[in-house]
């Protein structure tokens, strides 16, 4: 396995071969870091300013989602209370 840091969070972790119909296989290394089964479903992301794609898990995308309505709330009793005073 290959597995060399560019940064701290970034990790070159192997190269993959793009099939006839698009498809790649996930290096083993990674499935397991990430506790990716058969049959799970991931987000694909596209990061126009690094021209790169980008997996996470469905869990971790509502996770995120939960997190974000989470911070959105708190930001809008925060100007809620400023409107009071």
């Amino acid at each position: 396995m290959m597995n060399v840091s560019f940064h701290k969070q970034i990790h070159l972790v192997g190269t993959v071969t793009v099939g006839p119909k698009g498809q790649v296989v996930i290096p083993s290394d990674v499935r397991d870091r990430m506790d990716i089964q058969p049959g799970d479903k991931l987000v694909a992301l596209y990061l126009d300013e690094k021209k790169s794609v980008a997996f996470i898990t469905e869990r971790q995308a509502q996770e995120f989602v939960i997190k974000m309505g989470e911070r959105f709330t708190e930001f809008k009793e925060t100007f809620e209370k400023r409107g009071e005073a």
